[in-house]
C-alpha cells in the first residue's frame, strides 16, 4: 500500500512567493546532502517540499533555473560580506583589501553552507553543458558581482587592468584553498 507524502498546504492567491522560497529551501537541502547539483531531480526537490512536480514550473523554467537560484542566494550573501568589508574601509585600499579578504574567510566560517553551495553549481553552464552565449555582468549573475568587489579593490591597489583581473583571480583561488584546507584539516592551525 502507498504512503500519503506529505503535502505542503496550498498556497492562497498572492502567497506564491512562499511556494518559490519552498522550493529553493529544498533544493538547498538537496545539493548539501547530495554534493552536487546534477544529482538533483525536479521530483526530489517537490517532494522535500512537500507538492507535486509541476508546481515547481510556476517559479521556474526547469531545475537548472531553480538550482541556479539557490546557488544564486548563497552568492547573494558572499557578496554582502564582501560589500560590507569594502565600505567599512572606504578611502583606505590597503584596508579594504585586508578585509575583504577575512570577510570571504568569515562567510565560509559562518554560513559553511552557503559557502559550500557557491561551489557546488558548476558555473559558465548553460542547460544541457552549453555554453554560455555572453558572460553576465556583475549586476546579472550574484557570482560575478562577488568577485567584481575583489577585483574592485586590486584595481584601487594597480592601475593595469588586466594585472588587477590576474592579481583578483589568484586571491580568489587562494582564499578558497585556504578554506578548503581548513575545512579538510580542522585539527591544524592555519590562523
Amino acid at each position: 500500500m502507498a504512503t500519503e507524502i506529505d503535502r505542503r498546504p496550498r498556497s492562497r492567491r498572492g502567497e506564491g512567493e512562499q511556494l518559490r522560497e519552498a522550493l529553493i529551501e529544498a533544493g538547498a537541502e538537496l545539493m548539501l546532502e547530495l554534493g552536487s547539483a546534477e544529482k538533483i531531480s525536479v521530483r526530489a526537490v517537490t517532494a522535500r517540499a512537500g507538492v507535486s512536480p509541476t508546481a515547481l514550473y510556476l517559479h521556474f523554467a526547469d531545475r537548472d533555473e531553480l538550482l541556479r537560484a539557490v546557488c544564486n542566494r548563497s552568492f547573494e550573501e558572499l557578496r554582502a560580506y564582501l560589500q560590507a568589508a569594502d565600505d567599512e574601509q572606504a578611502g583606505d585600499p590597503r584596508a579594504q583589501m585586508s578585509a575583504i579578504g577575512r570577510a570571504y574567510l568569515e562567510f565560509a566560517e559562518q554560513r559553511p553552507a552557503a559557502y559550500r553551495i557557491v561551489f557546488t553549481m558548476p558555473v559558465g553552464k548553460g542547460d544541457m553543458g552549453t555554453e554560455l552565449p555572453e558572460p553576465p555582468t556583475g549586476a546579472e549573475d550574484p557570482g560575478i558581482g562577488a568577485f567584481e568587489i575583489l577585483v574592485g579593490a586590486v584595481s584601487r591597489l594597480s592601475s593595469d587592468e588586466q594585472a588587477a583581473l590576474g592579481t583578483s583571480i589568484q586571491l580568489w583561488a587562494a582564499l578558497h584553498g585556504f578554506v578548503t584546507l581548513r575545512q579538510a584539516l580542522p585539527q591544524a592551525h592555519f590562523g
